[in-house]
């Protein structure tokens, strides 16, 4: 095995990472209109958004269930019984987002409703990943 050999992990951690980075976000700032139809993603960009969010704050998220899979999965389970919302579809779907990076593992969520729910909102339709 060649020892000068520059791998994917040297990589990362190299200024040369930081560099490409800077260069890709540089080239994003001037040149959206005409990178983003290249890159497959459609839409007319209305202005730049933020991109270092600050989220400082302590929650607790109190899951109802969760299981580890023989697959090295976890399965969450959310117990509901009254009508599913739209917040409450974007709170299970921080819970398995959360669980997800803390574990280095896939999450699927299940609601599981009781009770006299009459229209559950089923689907959280944001982003590419419904």
């Amino acid at each position: 095995m060649d020892k000068n050999r520059f791998t994917e992990e040297k990589f990362r951690s190299s200024s040369a990472s930081k560099h490409e980075d800077a260069a890709m976000k540089t080239m994003m700032h001037f040149f959206a209109e005409e990178l983003l139809p290249l890159l497959g993603i459609q839409g007319k960009v209305a202005s730049i958004a933020p991109t270092e969010l600050m989220d400082i704050r302590i929650a607790n998220f109190y899951q109802d269930f969760n299981f580890f899979m023989e697959d090295g999965s976890i399965n969450h389970l959310e117990f509901q019984s009254s009508d599913l919302t739209l917040d409450d579809l974007k709170r299970f779907r921080s819970y398995e987002s959360v669980t997800s990076y803390q574990y280095k593992t896939p999450v699927t969520t299940y609601v599981v409703c009781s009770g006299k729910i009459r229209n559950p909102k089923t689907q959280l339709t944001e982003g590419i990943n419904t």
